[in-house]
Formats: structure tokens, sequence, C-alpha cells
């Protein structure tokens, strides 16, 4: 491996170039691993795949648990695409809530997967998954178009102007959640498009910054609210402000954590909160835990928050009831 990583030095029409080769290796010993070539470069493909898997530019040897986790994971695979043919997947909603009067605005739309084997399984392994398979199309289309029975369902009881966001990654820009696709689902279930907000991540803004923008902007010129998810975690957000079309930012519950005893925490989400006013941004904070994180926040005028001290997410039936009963 360090000899693979030495640079070469090359030159190329009369001018010296250095070219640095990568390299991620898969090793199989003899007799240790398998006694014929079929067993070994099955073992040493196992041992790259698991090298890959890791980040690339390293080196594994075999290890025999590496057969049942490749084993695991293919299997997962498999239950999974079946999950999205029979609509096995579900729909949770957790509330956003008004902070001044407790009333719920709207909610925020999360896919489940309740496995009849293994149980829970959580969105952090099936969605990365997904579009590792190039299956999160297929998922965000599930989530959008059952995200938008249920609302019109509770704007049709309620006859209140509550809305639903939906989380879209940036393997879904721009053509696995095209903005015309969302569009004819809107009108599909007689659906305003004020309804309707989409969460992006600031990962998802800077794969493709040109890209981003048109499909934002496509969105957004038909009255589609578009929310900056995870604010306060990347490098450059304050940049993403300028340069992109946000309707509202959703302040990471890292800093909601600490709120009432950090004064870092405190400044910077009253920070954030002004800043956002004087932009004409809307603020919702995430993972709003307690009293004490409500009172700072209300103090702050912050007017939007969800989080456990609210409600955990909810099927549809047990959401409607909280929704009609939600005050604080």
């Amino acid at each position: 491996a360090e000899i693979l990583e030495q640079p070469y030095h090359l030159k190329v029409g009369g001018q010296e170039r250095t070219l640095v080769v990568g390299h991620t290796m898969g090793v199989a010993l003899f007799p240790r691993d398998g006694t014929d070539s079929a067993q070994l470069l099955r073992a040493a493909e196992l041992a790259l795949y698991t090298a890959r898997q890791r980040g690339g530019a390293k080196y594994r040897f075999f290890q025999p648990e590496m057969q049942s986790a490749v084993e695991y994971r293919r299997r997962l695979e498999d239950d999974l695409r079946n999950a999205i043919i029979e609509e096995a997947l579900q729909l949770a909603f957790q509330p956003i809530v008004n902070l001044q009067d407790g009333q719920v605005a709207g909610a925020e739309a999360l896919v489940r997967w309740q496995h009849p084997e293994r149980g829970f399984v959580s969105p952090d392994i099936f969605i990365p998954l997904s579009e590792e398979l190039g299956l999160i199309g297929a998922i965000g289309r599930f989530v959008l178009d059952r995200g938008c029975r249920f609302l019109k369902q509770w704007r049709d009881e309620t006859q209140a102007e509550v809305y639903l966001s939906i989380n879209v990654s940036a393997r879904q820009i721009p053509d696995e959640m095209k903005p015309e696709e969302v569009i004819a689902t809107l009108q599909s279930h007689q659906l305003p498009a004020s309804s309707l907000a989409i969460e992006i991540t600031e990962g998802a803004l800077m794969s493709h910054v040109a890209v981003a923008q048109e499909w934002i902007g496509a969105l957004r010129s038909v009255g589609i609210r578009i929310y900056l998810d995870d604010f306060g975690t990347g490098y450059s957000s304050l940049s993403y402000l300028k340069r992109f079309r946000i309707d509202t930012v959703k302040i990471d519950k890292t800093f909601i954590r600490d709120l009432p005893d950090d004064p870092n925490d405190r400044a910077l989400v009253f920070a954030i909160v002004t800043m956002a006013g004087s932009l004409g941004l809307s603020v919702i904070a995430e993972g709003v835990e307690n009293e004490r994180q409500l009172a700072e926040l209300r103090a702050m005028g912050c007017r939007l928050g969800q989080g456990y001290f609210f409600s955990r997410p909810l099927p549809p039936d047990e959401f409607m009831a909280y929704a009609q009963g939600a005050k604080r």
C-alpha cells in the first residue's frame, strides 16, 4: 500500500507532472481463506467490498464475518425492494406547532419501515441504502402521494389551512422529484401549492448548485415553499440564504438541546431568529423537548417548533386526534 501511494513524476509535453494513484484492496490468504482460486477470489472480493464501504483508499484482509455482513445486506436489499413493490412502507407525521398558542400549523411526513421479521428498521439504514440502489425516487413518490392524500383528508376534516412538509435528498434533485410531477400530484389531490413544503439540506443544495437553483425556482414559482433543514450544521449556511430562494430555515436540534443552559447556543439561536426575520424568512426550531426550551424560543420570537415535547411522529389516526386536541 505504501508503495502504491508513492507519487509518479511524469513529463507531459515538456512539463513535469505529479500523478498520485489511489487504491483500494481486498486481501485473501491461502489456505486460511480458501484452498482454490474461486474461494480466494470470492474472499478477496468481500474484503474489497468492505474496504470500499469504509471510504476507499484502504486495504482489508478477509474476515469470516464479512460473509455474514454481505448476506445480511443482500437480504435487506431484497426486502426493501419488495417493501416498495408491496407498498409496505408507512408514513408517520410529526406536528409542527405554533409556539405561541400551541396550535398545530403543519406536519413533517416521515417514512417508516416495520419489517415483519426484523422489526423497526431505522431510516438511517434504509434511506442511504435506497439511494445506493436507485430506489429513493420510488420512495420519494410514495411519500409525496401518500402524504398529499393524508393532507387532503386533514384539511377537509378541519377546514384549516394546514400544510405538510416532506424531505428530499440530493439524489432526488432534479429527475427523481421533478417539479412538474410534484405539481401534478398536488393537483390530483386538489391541494393548493401553498399546502406543501419541501425540506432540503445544505448538502442537497451544494451537490449541483445551478441545477438546485433551477429546481427550487420551478417549485417556488407555483407557490411551493422550500425549507432549509438542519440549518447551522454546514460550513456556509449564510451563503445559501443569498444564493438560493429559501422560505424557511429549520434550526438544528443540536442548538436547541442545551438552549437554556448554554449561553453560546442561546446567542446563536437568537441570532438565527433575528437574522431570518430581517430577511423575511420563517424559522422552525427542531428538537424541542422541554418547557424551558419552549420558553426561551417564545421569548426570542421563534414562531414554530417541533419535537418530542409536543409529540413523537405519529401514525395518521393518532396524529389527527392529537392535532384536533392540541393546545398548550
